[in-house]
């Protein structure tokens, strides 16, 4: 049986789709193809990237900027720049109700005696609090089933955090297009989904808010409106790959203002001497402890074991990992 193909509404071209394909973006034109299931294309946004070049310039002004990596310059060399756009939904979702929760908190109070000596005595109490929730939440979430992981998230909360411009993708002509043309991942997940996955993460957004912040939930009568101003929003993402050494690693982009938003990073020398003196120290602390008694050896077993184990982890991982941070200047759903 003969493969099924489709074929771009504007310009013809073939178009490369799964069987879980929602929308498919032409490579070649840009035009926006509705496959199945309910997506209005009308509704489907894309922010403008920068260069792959400008991205390359990002990547050095982040080694510049790095304390580590600048005495290391000379020996990084970037070996590729991949960018795509990713397909995320966005949201707004009304939230109200009541939630009463305890929170134990210690309460002190002082004596003066004949003498006029004081003391301090303190115990535990429970208090009980009642808030009202009214607020509106913005929420963002993949609109695929499997994403990459490094970056990802911090993709979401970076884009969560400001207001880059976005263009309706319908708008955009063949030249609009190519100039900021890159491969776009296709959308496996329509506007009925996502719907639900919104008015799930609402609630999931403040119970764990006050789950934070409390000791118990008590009550918890919260609602989620139907989410509003739903629309597939498409974001530039790159990865610088370079390599330090026999070693290859990952800087993440935004691609609409060059932040950096992960990275994997080469550990130099003197840090894993760091490192190798921290497990080191680990195990002196443990036989210090240890030769106490018996109850100091269980102490200083598991304290000793616990300071070498984490300090012998990060010599044994050869990389650091970087979060955030902007270097251009200046929601998992």
């Amino acid at each position: 049986m003969e493969a099924l193909s489709f074929k771009c509404g504007r310009c013809g071209a073939p178009l490369e789709v799964s069987p879980e394909t929602i929308v498919a973006v032409c490579p070649y034109c840009g035009y926006p193809n509705h496959l199945s299931g309910n997506l209005k294309t009308e509704n489907i946004y894309i922010v403008p990237t920068l260069s792959k070049d400008r991205i390359a310039e990002a990547f050095w002004r982040m080694v510049e900027k790095d304390f580590d990596l600048k005495r290391m310059k000379d020996q990084l060399e970037i070996v590729d720049i991949e960018g795509y756009y990713a397909p995320y939904w966005a949201g707004d979702v009304h939230v109200e109700g009541i939630v009463r929760y305890m929170v134990r908190e210690e309460e002190c109070e002082t004596y003066t005696d004949s003498n006029g000596n004081t003391e301090t005595r303190c115990h535990t109490v429970e208090r009980h609090y009642t808030e009202h929730v009214d607020e509106t939440l913005r929420l963002v979430g993949s609109a695929r089933r499997q994403v990459r992981s490094l970056g990802v998230d911090d993709m979401v909360r970076h884009y969560s955090k400001g207001k880059p411009k976005e263009v309706k993708l319908l708008d955009l002509d063949e030249d609009g297009w190519s100039k900021i043309k890159l491969e776009i991942l296709n959308t496996e997940m329509d506007e009925v989904q996502a719907k639900l996955m919104m008015h799930e993460d609402a609630i999931d957004v403040i119970r764990n808010r006050f789950d934070a912040k409390s000791d118990r939930i008590e009550e918890f009568d919260v609602r989620a409106d139907e989410p509003k101003n739903v629309r597939l929003v498409l974001l530039p993402m790159w990865t610088v790959y370079y390599k330090h050494e026999n070693s290859i690693f990952q800087a993440v982009f935004a691609g609409w203002d060059g932040n950096r938003v992960a990275a994997t990073e080469p550990m130099p020398t003197w840090r894993r001497v760091q490192y190798m003196g921290g497990a080191v120290f680990g195990i002196l602390i443990g036989a210090a402890i240890g030769s106490a008694g018996a109850a100091g050896a269980i102490i200083g077993l598991v304290l000793g074991s616990v300071v070498a184990g984490y300090f012998g982890s990060k010599v044994l991982e050869g990389q650091r990992i970087e979060r955030g941070g902007p270097f251009l200047g200046g929601l998992r759903r």
